[in-house]
């Protein structure tokens, strides 16, 4: 059984919805931009793929659909910045910087590759589309880990297509279980990942365009 079913099948289970989002005030902690390291994605040539999926959510008003200018799949989540780290979750301008140098050089000889977009899936948080590529996106995320000194995330690679925006423990709909399980087998169309962009994260905003801060360009 793969990552992606128990994932999938755990979300059943559990039957469960929680806030998810950059908006949500317990997460952000009264900090105004996050950091990460991403995979963009261009949807102009799989809007028609997706649009049925973002129809079967618009109904629930507690979802909170992603924008074309949103999609993206995170590599890391590196940290809210701030001028002098007080806390794990904060990073500064200068480690930023660092870790754009030495990415470039751990991505030096990291060969393009594709992958494929594929079936609706959920989290509590969230509702997301997976990402199925052989594991080649968990080997560009553990050559940055080790050539950036980053801790890999947990949990598998996806592209968020909305958030759940209810009160932590609110009981997930049969109705939005059963409109993403329609949609558990969906193609929605392959990318081709040539490189990686560091990015800012204004969270005053609701959706907000990611502010590249670095293109990293993939090698090989």
């Amino acid at each position: 059984m793969d990552v992606y079913r128990r994932t999938w099948e755990r979300f059943v289970s559990e039957g469960r919805l929680e806030f998810g989002g950059h908006t949500d005030p317990s997460w952000q902690e009264g900090h105004a931009l996050s950091a990460s390291l991403i995979i963009p994605v261009d949807t102009a040539r799989i809007r028609d793929r997706l649009d049925p999926l973002r129809d079967s959510l618009r109904p629930f008003e507690f979802v909170s659909l992603h924008p074309d200018h949103f999609m993206h799949i995170t590599l890391f989540l590196l940290g809210f910045l701030v001028p002098v780290p007080e806390a794990t979750d904060e990073i500064s301008p200068g480690r930023l910087a660092d870790i754009e140098t030495r990415a470039r050089r751990a991505l030096a000889d990291f060969p393009a590759f594709g992958l494929e977009l594929a079936n609706l899936n959920a989290f509590p948080g969230a509702a997301f589309v997976e990402v199925h590529d052989g594991g080649r996106v968990q080997d560009l995320r553990d050559t940055l880990s080790s050539g950036c000194g980053l801790d890999n995330p947990f949990g598998p690679p996806h592209m968020t297509l909305a958030y759940f925006q209810a009160p932590d423990g609110t009981p997930a709909p049969g109705e939005l279980i059963s409109a993403i399980g329609r949609h558990r087998d969906w193609p929605v169309g392959e990318i081709e990942v040539s490189g990686v962009e560091l990015t800012l994260l204004d969270l005053r905003q609701d959706y907000p365009e990611p502010e590249c801060q670095a293109r990293i360009p993939l090698g090989g």
